[in-house]
């Protein structure tokens, strides 16, 4: 139950508390008219003068708890997007960069493409195969955003027909409006044969407390010309203008599927799949990637997935690592999560460390599934400011023949001793029946009261091969209840409002000029159980609030 409340010039009313779980087929907003005629006469005007149909997109409420399912590339239906990560701005949660192999101009691409408004509008922001006429191909994706707003977009660039190849990084610092030309971490342009670098992933360094701050770190696979497949590292100290020599990090020579993260003093870390044992392997930098300790093993994986029950699309698992830089009581903390076929079909695991990594729990399952279909391509964030762990993933649960999929997440308080029951980000089932392919991974990335969701997504396709879009949803979990009994109380031109607690560490306070608006404005937070809005009363307008418990500011 939400309660909301109507504050005029001058003097304070309260509105009936109102309940609702989802927005009714046709919208409505209060019309300009209506509400100037109510607040001249004190006495409400006929309905059909105060509500006009509103025939914009559905709004979006903070106090939604899973945002609309949006598609991110804004080519036109048909062509393939798949293979899909996302990263959001530390500075505004508001600003996304998802990628996708993108296959609008034939053969792949690296599509890159950004969301200014919070997911619910996109736009495509970079179709690129590196160095222009070099290139075949180009795929891999891997947004990064670092504490000054810059975006990255990493990815491999290649030919089909000859061995050149290459890892590149372009960056914007407009929000993709524009973008730098490409910077090779490493490329093989001319020979008779070359290594080839694949399958990246990156991490910025936004903690505040770190030394190394913005600087940038990529992991990536070298399939070297003799046979082996080691995981290499480089960074860049300048934005992403240049790069240091390719360093070799692991000690076994068959691995895939690296991730990074940074810890909360500038620690880099990394882990991957070592395939001679199979492993997950684990590595860490205290001096800001300079130099690189031994390997240390996190759990033992199962990837031999029972066959596709429908379609030929790969299904890799890989392992992903992540770590709370908050102010929390586990800062620190690191994570790692993957898909696991122990049990038969593909489930999500987790393991942790509370000790910068030198051992690690018990592999435990964090899905709550009790079909026994599958859960694959997860991906998990830590949000940076409370600590919470959110992780999502693709889910057959709610299909009995086992074959159609959502993206389906949870959330974690407590540094992964528990999780909360498991929920459906998308809105849509996707049919993979005939797909074959569909990429190689997913995204989750943080928002400022929860997390992102970036997929593969198949509801637009009707027949095999069912190319795929990238879709983007958020979910909110760190949101409590609404605090009942608010008073609100003019003191001169501000307002204040008081509530009852609910043992919530933080409320935060929104606003709206209509009583049944999305409550888009934030006004601010509060750790206890008052907060004034200055200046409230100054204008000849009304003002609603609602106030909902959070975990974080």
């Amino acid at each position: 139950m939400r309660m909301r409340w109507i504050l005029f010039v001058g003097m304070c009313l309260a509105l009936a508390a109102l309940a609702y779980a989802q927005k009714p087929p046709t919208h409505f907003r209060m019309s300009a008219r209506g509400l100037a005629l109510e607040a001249r006469s004190g006495v409400p005007v006929s309905g059909v003068v105060l509500y006009q149909p509103d025939a914009s997109q559905p709004a979006v409420s903070p106090f939604d708890e899973i945002g609309p399912n949006r598609r991110c590339n804004q080519d036109p239906i048909g062509s393939a997007q798949n293979e899909t990560p996302g990263a959001a701005s530390p500075v505004n949660t508001n600003n996304v960069l998802a990628g996708a192999n993108d296959y609008r101009n034939g053969d792949a691409s690296g599509g890159f493409y950004c969301t200014t408004d919070g997911g619910n509008s996109w736009y495509d922001a970079l179709v690129t195969r590196g160095p222009v006429g070099v290139f075949e191909g180009a795929g891999d994706p891997v947004p990064a955003v670092d504490n000054t707003g810059r975006m990255y977009a990493a990815y491999i660039a290649f030919d089909r027909t000859t061995p050149d190849n290459g890892l590149y990084v372009q960056t914007s610092t407009n929000n993709g409006a524009s973008w730098s030309s490409p910077v090779a971490v490493a490329q093989h342009i001319g020979g008779a044969d070359s290594d080839f670098e694949d399958k990246p992933y990156a991490a910025c360094d936004y903690s505040p407390d770190s030394p190394y701050q913005n600087n940038y770190y990529i992991t990536w696979t070298k399939f070297e010309l003799g046979g082996g497949s080691p995981i290499y590292f480089s960074r860049s100290t300048n934005g992403g203008a240049s790069f240091s020599a390719p360093l070799r990090i692991s000690t076994s020579s068959s691995c895939q599927f690296s991730c990074p993260a940074v810890g909360p003093n500038g620690e880099v870390y990394a882990v991957w799949y070592s395939y001679s044992n199979s492993t997950i392997k684990f590595d860490r930098s205290t001096n800001g990637g300079t130099t690189w300790g031994s390997d240390i093993t996190v759990a033992s994986f199962d990837d031999y997935f029972p066959s596709n029950p429908c379609g030929s699309f790969r299904t890799p698992s890989y392992p992903v690592i992540a770590c709370d830089i908050s102010n929390g009581p586990r800062r620190g903390w690191l994570y790692v999560c993957w898909a696991d076929a122990r049990n038969g079909n593909p489930d999500i695991y987790f393991s942790r460390s509370t000790n910068g990594g030198t051992s690690w729990s018990a592999a435990s399952r964090m899905d709550d599934d009790v079909t026994g279909r599958w859960q694959w391509w997860q991906w998990m964030a830590v949000h940076p400011t409370n600590g919470d762990i959110g992780v999502s993933w693709l889910d057959r649960r709610e299909d009995p023949a086992g074959c159609q999929y959502k993206t389906y997440a949870t959330i974690s308080t407590d540094g992964g001793t528990t999780w909360l029951p498991n929920f459906a980000v998308a809105d849509v089932a996707s049919n993979p029946t005939g797909a074959d392919f569909l990429g190689d991974y997913c995204g989750t990335t943080f928002r400022s009261d929860g997390f992102y969701s970036v997929w593969v997504d198949l509801r637009n396709e009707v027949a095999p091969p069912r190319p795929g879009d990238c879709y983007a949803a958020w979910w909110n979990t760190s949101f409590g209840p609404s605090p009942t009994g608010l008073v609100i109380t003019p003191s001169g031109a501000d307002a204040q409002l008081r509530w009852n607690p609910t043992g919530a560490p933080y409320y935060r306070v929104y606003s709206d000029a209509q009583p049944f608006g999305v409550f888009s404005t934030f006004e601010g937070s509060s750790s206890d159980t008052s907060f004034f809005d200055l200046n409230a009363l100054s204008g000849d307008t009304m003002k609603f609030y609602q106030v909902r418990a959070s975990t974080g500011p």
